[in-house]
C-alpha cells in the first residue's frame, strides 16, 4: 500500500522517537513511567496510519470482545458505564479521523450526522434543556447519537471499506468464541440467570450484531454466492436464536422475506433458491432447528416482558405530549425517567426500548421525523449508482433497521455502531465501484487510496 510519508522520513522519526525514550531512560528514568504509555499509543497510532486496514480489524475486535463492558467490570464491578461509554463513542471517531487526516474528506452529504447538529444547535439554543438535562449531558447524547454516522465522512481504499463490511460477520462469532473460553475460565458465563445467550455481551446487545451481521453476510453471499457468507450467516442466526431476543428476529425475518421476494432472476436466480431451498433443507433443521425451539420458548410466552416496555412507555408518551413538536433537547431521553423510582429499579432499565420515543422526547416528532427521513435518504440515495446486490440487500436492510428501531434501542451503544459503519463502509465501496466522478475528490490523500 502507497504511504503518504516518505521511507526515509519514516525510518528518521522512528529513530528519533527511540533516542528520545532512550535518554529519557538514562537521565530521568522516573519520568519513563509516564512517557512510555504515550509513547506506546503514538506507535500504535504511526501503525495504524501506515497500515489502515488494520483500523477494521481493530474496530472489529474492539466491539467483537465487548471492551468497553470488559473496562466497566475492571474499573467499577459493572456500577458505572463511564469509561466503556467513552470508548463506544471514541474508536469511531478515532477511526474516521485517521481515515480522514490520511486519505481526506469525503464529499457526499452525511445527512444524519448534520440533522443531529442542527437538532443540538436547536436543544442548545431555543429549549429550556435545563429543566431536564443539562449541558454535560446533551454533549454526551450528541456524541453518541452521532458516532455511528461519523465513518460516513471518511475516504479510504476499498480494501478498506471491504475489510469493514466483512469484519462486522464475526462481531458475534468473536463474542461467542471468547464467551465460550470465558465460561471455562469461570471468568464470565455463556448464559444470563435467564437461559439466553449472552457471550461476552448482553443478549440484546448479541442479537443486535448479529442483525448487522446477517445483513452483510447476505450482501456478499449475493455478490459471489460463496458457501462461507451462507455459513456464517446461519451461524449468526443460531446465535441469535439463542439470545431469544424478538426484536431482532422479526427484523432479520423481514429483511431475508423481502430480499427472497425482491431478488431478481439475474441477481439471484431461481436455481440458485432451489439449490439453496432443497439443499439446505435438511443442514438447517439438523443445525437451527434446535436453536429454533430454544427461542421459541420465550417468543411464545403468554406473559412475559423482559424489558418492561409496558410499564417504560407510558413516561415517554407524557413526555411528548408535553412538548410535542421540539422536545426537551438532546439527552432529556436518558432522564425523563426517575432512576430511583422503585418500578425502574426492579427492571433495572430506564431505555424506552424505542428509538421513537426516545428521539420523540429528546427532539420532538419534527426532530425525531428528521432523523429517521435523513438515514432513509443517506441510504437510499447512496445506493442508486450500486449493483443490484448492494442496492436490494442494503435498502431491505433499511427497512428491517427501522423496523427495528420502533421496538429496542438502535440508535446508540456499540450495536449502533457496528451497523451503521457497516452501512457507510457497503456504501462507499459502492461509490468506489460504480467509479462516479461526482462524489470523488481530487486530492492527491484520495490519489493514494486508489493506488492502493
Amino acid at each position: 500500500m502507497d504511504t503518504v510519508f516518505s521511507p526515509a522520513l519514516q525510518r528518521f522519526i522512528a529513530a528519533a522517537g527511540a533516542l528520545s525514550l532512550l535518554l529519557v531512560a538514562v537521565l530521568a528514568p522516573t519520568y519513563l513511567t509516564v512517557l512510555l504509555p504515550g509513547a506506546v499509543l503514538a506507535l500504535a497510532a504511526l501503525a495504524f496510519y501506515q497500515f489502515p486496514i488494520a483500523l477494521a480489524g481493530a474496530m472489529v475486535l474492539t466491539y467483537g470482545l465487548a471492551i468497553d463492558l470488559q473496562l466497566d467490570l475492571m474499573t467499577s464491578g459493572g456500577g458505572s458505564a463511564a469509561l466503556g461509554a467513552a470508548v463506544v463513542k471514541v474508536v469511531p471517531f478515532a477511526v474516521a479521523g485517521m481515515l480522514l487526516l490520511r486519505y481526506g474528506i469525503n464529499s457526499v452529504v452525511n445527512w444524519p450526522f448534520m440533522v443531529f447538529v442542527a437538532i443540538a444547535a436547536v436543544s442548545l439554543v431555543v429549549l429550556p434543556i435545563g429543566r431536564v438535562a443539562g449541558f454535560g449531558d446533551m454533549a454526551r447524547s450528541f456524541i453518541g447519537t452521532t458516532a455511528p454516522f461519523v465513518l460516513g465522512f471518511a475516504l479510504a481504499p476499498l480494501r478498506f471499506w471491504t475489510a469493514l463490511c466483512r469484519g462486522v460477520v464475526l462481531v458475534p462469532l468473536i463474542s461467542v468464541f471468547f464467551g465460550l473460553i470465558a465460561e471455562v475460565v469461570g471468568f464470565n458465563p455463556m448464559l444470563d440467570p435467564g437461559g439466553r445467550l449472552i457471550g461476552l455481551h448482553s443478549a440484546p446487545f448479541l442479537a443486535g450484531f448479529c442483525v448487522t451481521a446477517i445483513f452483510a453476510s447476505t450482501l456478499e453471499y449475493l455478490r459471489g454466492f460463496k458457501l462461507r457468507w451462507l455459513l456464517l450467516g446461519g451461524a449468526n442466526l443460531a446465535i441469535m436464536l439463542g439470545t431469544q431476543a424478538r426484536a431482532p428476529f422479526m427484523a432479520t425475518a423481514l429483511f431475508l422475506l423481502l430480499v427472497l421476494t425482491l431478488s431478481g432472476e439475474r441477481m439471484f436466480p431461481l436455481r440458485r433458491k432451489v439449490d439453496l431451498l432443497m439443499g439446505g433443507m435438511v443442514p438447517a433443521l439438523l443445525l437451527l432447528g434446535p436453536a429454533l425451539l430454544y427461542a421459541l420458548q420465550r417468543f411464545t410466552g403468554e406473559s412475559e416482558n423482559f424489558s418492561g416496555r409496558d410499564i417504560i412507555s407510558p413516561y415517554f408518551i407524557d413526555a411528548i405530549e408535553q412538548r410535542p413538536l421540539f422536545g426537551f433537547g438532546l439527552g432529556a431521553g436518558k432522564l425523563i425517567v426517575d432512576p430511583e423510582d422503585p418500578t425502574i429499579k426492579l427492571l433495572g432499565s430506564s431505555a424506552a426500548h424505542n428509538e421513537y420515543l426516545r428521539l420523540a422526547v429528546d427532539a420532538g416528532i419534527v426532530g425525531c421525523a428528521a432523523i429517521f427521513l435523513s438515514i432513509i435518504i443517506w441510504i437510499w440515495n447512496g445506493t442508486r449508482r450500486a449493483r443490484p446486490a448492494d442496492q436490494l440487500v442494503l435498502r431491505c436492510a433499511l427497512v428491517a433497521a427501522l423496523l427495528h428501531s420502533g421496538f429496542d434501542n438502535t440508535l446508540i451503544a456499540s450495536t449502533a455502531v457496528i451497523q451503521f459503519s457497516f452501512f457507510a463502509a457497503a456504501l462507499a465501496r459502492a461509490r468506489i465501484e460504480s467509479g462516479s466522478p461526482r462524489r470523488r475528490p481530487t486530492s492527491g490523500r484520495y490519489a493514494a487510496a486508489s493506488r492502493a
